[in-house]
């Protein structure tokens, strides 16, 4: 759920009421046990999780900025 769906680590824990440290913990064994298994010249799984969280940062950001222009372009559009 925290890697793939990218759900946060406080929602999951409240969902399954586990402990935040204890889901950080599996999920950087988690990282770590494919990071072992991955075969040689492909790209590290711990690379394409951070990457996975960059990119979500940067569309959640870009989702924020499009619904304040919406916002801006309906104030000034409104002729009130």
């Amino acid at each position: 759920m925290i890697i793939i769906e990218g759900t946060p680590v406080k929602e999951v824990s409240e969902q399954l009421g586990v402990p935040e440290g204890m889901l950080y913990s599996w999920r950087k064994k988690h990282l770590d046990d494919l990071e072992a298994e991955a075969p040689e010249g492909a790209q590290s799984p711990k690379a394409m999780a951070e990457e996975l969280a960059q990119v979500r940062k940067e569309l959640a950001k870009q989702k924020r900025m499009n619904e304040i222009l919406k916002k801006t372009v309906g104030y000034f559009s409104n002729p009130e």
